[in-house]
């Protein structure tokens, strides 16, 4: 006999005796309750809620509101929303030329919302009657880009080349050797798993949540594989965008062990970096892990992962000494691949968004159901994948579709990479004499000036500078970015009209002018680990294999690295800043690792200090 129902009254009495107040001291108020916000978005409004009421103060009984049939104070809205928009254009066009007009409506959309939640919507008829005045007469009087930015595909073969290019071509000196770890992994779960950056990192848009990729999101097993032997695999769990109050359905991708070439391996990085960590509780070096036995019965064998660790970010900020426990952000490492995509020849930006959708687009092409594909992404929206993935490149072979012949594909994803304006020598430094003329431009002697003469004034004024010394070294702040942006736009002048042309088999390539990407093959023996990886990486071999073994510890080495400081005499910082009279900035750590060629063991690394460009 099931429990008999509490009655209605017995329902209410619990209520009050576990708490629930009369109404006349509950404290509840009439408040309407709205969708709590992510920071960035909040932050957003705020910032449009600003410019709406500074416009007020200049403008007196300006307003957005009107009612419905009132013609008079529907004109009075109108003429104040079209006065208001076209200054929101017009201060925005001070950024620089193109704005775009997609741009102006996300501003629109933004007050509007911002409004909404105050209690002050803007009334339907002006809403959208000022959307199509964006698009219409104020497009046309400020010149709005309606451009969309192109979509990028990072394809198998651009894949390669951005990772031959990060492990033995980039001549970037990174703050810790760790960084090239987290970014191999990264870049590889961005392309397996279709990850957005903002759900591995933290987002720009929940600033200061501490949210991204944490340990207790990752899952270590032990399997027993198809050919009846033991094999690791990953699962991460993505902090999925728009599913913050439903973890439950938060998309998890597995990844597993048995993929070669080893810079292909996604479970090798994120090995490393995890037993850098000591994040297991019960095993602690690659070979504890590695022999660990097939499970006989089938059963998965799970490697725990501390608890205390549940809540550390996968992805940490690295200083020079190592880990600092705090999450990185989404922004920080966009740029860095904006940066070395860059250096590695390409025109454009890369992204992880180019990752992600050509890990979509391929779901698509290689049969996978929509349901499939929309688990695979992330999406609640079947639409989404069409209006904001697909290439707009035709996948029909319009010729085989005739002719009857073997649809082919290999040209269509050639096109699809096509964006990304690969150049192998293209330049990264001005050649000397134009390096010499643009030193000898007024504009950029007359920043060297003011640069030498706030030097000096910090020299003079000491550690104890006080408000003046934060506005000289604000200042000269300002005039760095200024030199380097005049550096910037004469080496874009030189790499837009470049010569093109690619060389002949068997012909030698011209050099380019600077080519920085031999510095890595001239300093490489000086870091062992990673001179060593620049080459076994790119072996057709397993991770478990001698290569693969050998491969791992190397790349945990980079991880664990923590050098200690020693200073030249003549170099040694004079109170935390450069020596040289005239420069007297911070000093920042740069390493110089060397060998005995003879021995086996590494000697203390030399790290020298120099002020920061």
């Amino acid at each position: 006999m099931g429990r008999k129902k509490r009655s209605a009254e017995k329902f209410w009495d619990d209520a009050e005796a576990n708490g629930l107040k009369p109404a006349a001291e509950s404290g509840v108020n009439g408040d309407i309750v709205r969708k709590e916000l992510e920071q960035g978005t909040s932050d957003n409004y705020d910032r449009m809620l600003d410019f709406w009421d500074e416009y007020k103060i200049r403008n007196e009984g300006a307003t957005l509101t009107a009612e419905t049939g009132n013609a008079i104070e529907i004109e009075k809205a109108m003429i104040d929303a079209k006065r208001f928009i076209e200054g929101v254009g017009r201060a925005t066009r001070n950024k620089g030329e193109g704005t775009s007009m997609y741009y102006i409506l996300q501003l629109w959309a933004d007050l509007g919302a911002g409004l909404a939640r105050r209690g002050t919507p803007v009334s339907s008829i002006v809403s959208e009657s000022i959307y199509h005045y964006i698009r219409g007469p104020l497009r046309k009087l400020l010149g709005l880009s309606e451009d969309r930015r192109p979509r990028h595909f990072v394809t198998l073969a651009y894949l390669i080349i951005l990772t031959k290019h990060l492990w033995q071509k980039d001549w970037h000196q990174y703050i810790h050797s760790r960084i090239l770890v987290y970014d191999h992994a990264a870049s590889l779960n961005f392309t397996y798993t279709s990850s957005r950056v903002g759900e591995h990192f933290e987002s720009g848009a929940r600033r200061g949540s501490g949210r991204g990729l944490l340990y207790k999101d990752i899952v270590f097993i032990v399997f027993k594989n198809e050919e009846g032997m033991a094999e690791l695999a990953v699962r991460t769990t993505r902090d999925a965008k728009g599913m913050t109050h439903t973890p439950h359905k938060r998309p998890k991708h597995a990844l597993y062990e048995n993929m070669e070439p080893l810079y292909a391996n996604p479970i090798m990085p994120v090995l490393a970096i995890a037993i850098a960590d000591e994040a297991f509780q019960d095993y602690q070096t690659v070979e504890d892990i590695f022999e660990i036995p097939a499970p006989p019965d089938g059963i998965p064998f799970e490697l725990r992962i501390k608890k205390e660790l549940d809540q550390v970010p996968f992805f940490q900020v690295m200083s020079a000494e190592g880990p600092t426990g705090k999450i990185q952000t989404a922004g920080s490492h966009s740029k860095r691949t904006v940066d070395a995509g860059h250096r590695a020849g390409m025109g454009a930006n890369i992204t992880f968004r180019a990752k992600r959708r050509e890990a979509l687009v391929s779901a698509d092409a290689n049969g996978y159901s929509t349901a499939e594909r929309m688990k695979f992404g992330g999406h609640t929206d079947p639409n989404v994948f069409f209006h904001s993935y697909m290439d707009d490149t035709s996948t029909v072979d319009g010729q085989s579709n005739i002719f009857g012949g073997k649809r082919r594909t290999v040209h269509i994803d050639a096109f699809r990479g096509l964006s990304l304006q690969y150049d192998p020598q293209r330049l990264h430094s001005l050649p000397a004499k134009v390096e010499d003329d643009l030193s000898r431009r007024l504009d950029f002697i007359q920043i060297s000036k003011e640069l030498a003469a706030l030097g000096d004034r910090l020299q003079e004024l000491g550690t104890s500078g006080g408000n003046e010394g934060q506005e000289v070294r604000n200042r000269r702040r300002q005039l760095y970015l200024a030199r380097c942006k005049l550096m910037s736009d004469e080496l874009s002048q030189w790499q837009a009209i470049q010569p093109r042309k690619i060389a002949l088999e068997g012909a030698k390539p011209e050099p380019s002018v600077g080519p920085r990407s031999n510095f890595f093959n001239r300093v490489r023996h000086l870091d062992p680990p990673r001179d060593r990886l620049a080459s076994s990486l790119f072996q057709h071999v397993s991770l478990r294999s001698p290569q693969g073994r050998i491969a791992l510890h190397d790349m945990i080495t980079l991880c664990r690295e923590n050098p200690q400081v020693a200073y030249r005499p003549s170099l040694r910082p004079v109170n935390g800043r450069c020596p040289v009279p005239s420069c007297a900035r911070t000093m920042i750590k740069f390493v110089f690792p060397y060998l005995l060629a003879s021995t086996s063991f590494e000697k203390p690394k030399l790290i020298m200090s120099f002020p920061p460009l």
